[in-house]
């Protein structure tokens, strides 16, 4: 069976990641999580569970992550390492501690409508954005260097397209996940735009995940639909901030 290495992004505090780690740890099979750790640096090494990696860049830590364009890519940058000694690793599953699993055979409907759609990553909420009045787009064409970024470096024939995601949770093909984090943003863009947008120059088919997406959105708790949206076929719920919540089944 193809292996899926579980990437999960959290920067709460240990003992409430202890409680995310429990969860995950019932739909992931054993030695294929790996925590990213974007909190507090001393509290690091108190999070009860190995491997772990901890991810420097303060960009990371961005409050304002929007219109100060938070970024990803020290994310990327640590998980290289550890996946060197993962040669058995095919798939990969970005995700941050509040979208929860909530499905046993998460990651094989992952798998399954990866290869299904013939893509190499899998997005929420993915969207062409180039030429329209998106905040973002309009935000990051002040910079005259955006656009010609991923031109130059494009292996598509449409070279001005830009694309745009709900970051939380993204589907990796492991080639396609080393493309990317073999890259320097070479300036400031919003992650959102980044990953998927580069993937896409970089010749991978990029696609969206839109029988899930109502299940992932930007805003709230979504603690009091567990039941409900597992009833409507969710596989995952985002955001959960409630751990309680996030404990249940």
């Amino acid at each position: 069976m193809s292996k899926v290495l579980v990437i999960l992004l959290s920067h709460q505090s240990p003992a409430d990641l202890e409680q995310t780690v429990a969860r995950w740890e019932i739909f992931v099979p054993p030695r294929q999580l790996l925590v990213v750790y974007g909190g507090d640096e001393s509290s690091f090494s108190q999070i009860n569970f190995e491997p772990k990696v901890f991810v420097a860049d303060p960009r990371l830590r961005l409050r304002d992550q929007q219109r100060r364009q938070q970024s990803w890519t020290g994310v990327l940058h640590a998980v290289r390492p550890f996946l060197k000694g993962q040669s058995d690793c095919d798939y990969l599953y970005l995700v941050e501690y509040d979208q929860i699993p909530l499905v046993k055979d998460l990651l094989e409907k992952m798998i399954q409508c990866l290869e299904s759609e013939r893509a190499d990553v899998l997005v929420h909420h993915l969207h062409r954005i180039d030429g329209t009045s998106n905040a973002h787009y309009l935000y990051h064409t002040n910079d005259k260097r955006f656009e010609s970024y991923f031109a130059e470096l494009s292996k598509r024939s449409e070279k001005e397209v830009i694309l745009s995601m709900l970051g939380t949770g993204s589907f990796w093909r492991r080639e396609a996940f080393e493309a990317v984090a073999a890259h320097q943003e070479p300036f400031p863009i919003y992650v959102e735009l980044y990953l998927p947008t580069l993937a896409h120059h970089l010749g991978f088919r990029v696609r969206d995940l839109p029988d899930q997406n109502r299940f992932v959105m930007h805003l709230g708790d979504r603690e009091g639909e567990i039941k409900s949206a597992k009833e409507e076929g969710a596989w995952t719920l985002h955001p959960v901030k409630t751990l309680r919540a996030a404990a249940t089944l």
